[in-house]
């Protein structure tokens, strides 16, 4: 199989990864841009423009439908590059829409990325559903919506959890794996205890994340770092195709997994390669 492109960030839209070739992926964990919510231009904030706009983004598309379908382009692709028993975890949040955002009935709106990402993978390809886990966000930052509070009869939920969703594509895994690397790859009793609990207890990322205030939307490494540990072999190859600041990528090289990303923004490019170096240096190695 051709190796080439592993190890690699590619800076373009990944509803065409064709740099990967087909079934030489073991495990793929991503966060699409949510619904023309965060502008990845900006900071956490979304006051502040940093990086140059890249037109063309899934997360800039207005129509809610026609996202969810570009969204299964990217879907299509990952069925596509995924080795038979390949894992697809997609981690998405509820969008609650603001009435005076989203005025079509008298109530709010919520879109339910997670349940409309599912029903077109699970309708439009042969991948199935394997397993969802509900990721607790345990210091929560978003303002409280208030609803009609403090009366009856329109409160409103505290947004605070999200889903990281398992896919499988169907066939049987490749099980000629020497056994220092099974063992290498073992879990202890007490993370295969806590790994699989359906209720994922994690804190939101701090300051002490190298892309705090330049991303928008990072994602904890305890996610990619759970999912990788359950589902790869060391020496497996990890695919981000929404890779961000690069999480995904730094947790699967520091715990010596293969990576492969793909990120439009190409101005995130110097957060991904200071996140690659850092997991580096915590090997002991130096960034080729």
């Amino acid at each position: 199989m051709d190796t080439s492109f592993v190890n690699k960030v590619f800076f373009k839209d990944s509803r065409n990864m064709s740099e990967i070739p087909d079934n030489s992926i073991h495990l793929i964990v991503t966060s699409p841009p949510y619904f023309n919510i965060k502008d990845y231009s900006k900071d956490y904030s979304q006051k502040n423009t940093i990086l140059e706009k890249k037109e063309g983004q899934i997360g800039d598309i207005n129509d809610y439908k026609k996202y969810i379908q570009e969204l299964l382009i990217v879907w299509k692709e990952c069925e596509r590059v995924l080795k038979p028993n390949g894992k697809l975890v997609i981690n998405t949040p509820l969008m609650p829409m603001l009435k005076k955002d989203y005025n079509t009935h008298y109530n709010r709106h919520i879109f339910d990325i997670n349940a409309d990402i599912e029903h077109s993978i699970l309708s439009n390809t042969n991948l199935y559903l394997y397993d969802i886990y509900i990721w607790n966000r345990t210091n929560p930052t978003k303002r409280l919506m208030f609803g009609s509070y403090p009366y009856p009869r329109n409160f409103y939920a505290q947004n605070t959890s999200e889903f990281i969703t398992v896919y499988v594509k169907d066939g049987k895994p490749d099980n000629n794996i020497p056994e220092s690397i099974k063992e290498k790859s073992k879990l202890t009793e007490k993370e295969w205890i806590e790994y699989t609990k359906q209720i994922w207890n994690i804190p939101i990322p701090g300051k002490n994340d190298i892309a705090n205030y330049i991303h928008p939307a990072i994602m904890p490494e305890e996610i990619p770092r759970r999912c990788i540990k359950l589902y790869t072999f060391v020496g497996d190859i990890v695919l981000d195709p929404f890779a961000g600041s690069g999480t995904t990528l730094k947790v699967a090289k520091e715990l010596e997994r293969n990576f492969v990303g793909y990120e439009i923004m190409e101005g995130f490019k110097s957060v991904i390669q200071k996140k690659l170096y850092s997991a580096s240096v915590k090997q002991g190695q130096l960034l080729i």
